[in-house]
């Protein structure tokens, strides 16, 4: 077999020699195409292609055009062997009732709060440079990804494989924008603004469970490593899902994804309530994490926060780590639990 890094090593190569597919859905044709062995076939065997106005209007009725960043692609109006590819667009695909046959194991092995899947689900590599043989052995019919994830030339790549249609966006806390387009490329429009609708409910709701105004409440997040203390800022996801709930930060977490903290600036994590992101998993790395916070917690400078005394560190799971509406409502779950008197 061979691997996603020999392959990406060559892909100059695929693009000048691998023909435009037709028709757009041949997934098994388009596999041998992207082996190479398709295009011996193709020049040998196919004639010329005949367009009619009847398969044109087939074809209108089965596909939809759907713009991205980079063109617009023809997706099946009801694909169903859908390869995902990112953080957000994981995430959003299985809130919309989506079950990827293929994902970056990497990714999905660590968003624990995701519905169990009940199939397999292939793990195609990393999500930038994924394996392209073991991709297209999966036979998609569409594949999601983003900009972020994906750049031009690989989307390209891609595209041999099966229709790809890549997010337009910056950055991956634009999770909520990656839920209305995925639900834009599945057909799944109405589920997507029903979460939408959903999550907007249970912020009101938290808000109408508070005996004060939100911003009045200071809310720090906290991650322990092995080798350091960071906080997750403004710009971090659960940051988001903070300022959607109205909820203040402490200076130095207005702005910013993540900023790492000295011991002896430990004071600058402190707030009304502190929540500190624990270690998953029963892997050698994740004990090494569990010492390192009870470490920090034996610090006698930890002790003389105010949250620590007024019993306000609150521990909570991976979803705080997550990219979509379904980790954010647990957000909100943990907030409602924990701050309302």
């Amino acid at each position: 077999m061979v691997s996603h890094r020999s392959l990406w090593s060559v892909r100059p190569h695929l693009l000048r020699s691998i023909p435009k597919l037709a028709p757009p859905f041949d997934r098994q044709r388009r596999f041998l195409l992207l082996t190479g062995v398709g295009a011996l076939m193709a020049a040998a065997c196919s004639g010329p292609a005949q367009t009619t106005d009847a398969s044109t209007d087939i074809e209108a009725t089965t596909t939809r055009q759907i713009q991205h960043a980079y063109g617009a692609t023809a997706v099946p109006a009801n694909p169903a062997r859908v390869v995902v590819l990112g953080l957000p667009t994981i995430e959003a695909a299985m809130a919309l009732g989506v079950e990827p046959v293929a994902a970056p194991a990497i990714v999905l092995d660590n968003l624990l709060h995701l519905p169990e899947t009940e199939g397999e689900v292939v793990d195609i590599g990393g999500p930038v440079e994924p394996n392209l043989e073991t991709l297209a052995a999966t036979n998609p019919d569409l594949i999601l990804t983003s900009k972020v994830a994906t750049n031009e030339d690989n989307y390209r790549l891609l595209s041999q494989i099966a229709p790809t249609v890549a997010f337009d966006i910056d950055d991956f806390t634009e999770w909520k924008t990656v839920t209305q387009l995925c639900g834009e490329a599945l057909g799944k429009e109405a589920e997507a603004a029903q979460l939408a609708a959903n999550y907007a409910a249970k912020l009101q709701e938290f808000k109408s469970a508070l005996d004060k105004d939100p911003s009045d409440i200071e809310i720090s997040v906290v991650v322990i490593f092995t080798d350091r203390i960071a906080t997750l800022g403004g710009d971090s996801f659960p940051g988001i899902v903070l300022a959607d709930a109205g909820l203040s930060r402490p200076a130095k977490q207005v702005s910013g994804a993540n900023v790492q903290i000295s011991m002896e600036l430990l004071e600058d994590i402190d707030g009304d309530a502190m929540f500190l992101l624990k270690p998953q998993g029963q892997t050698e790395l994740a004990a090494d994490v569990r010492d390192s916070v009870e470490r920090t917690k034996a610090n006698p400078l930890w002790a003389q926060l105010e949250t620590v005394q007024a019993e306000t560190v609150y521990e909570v799971d991976a979803y705080w780590y997550g990219a979509g509406y379904l980790a954010a409502n647990q957000i909100l779950d943990d907030l409602m639990t924990y701050l309302p008197d």
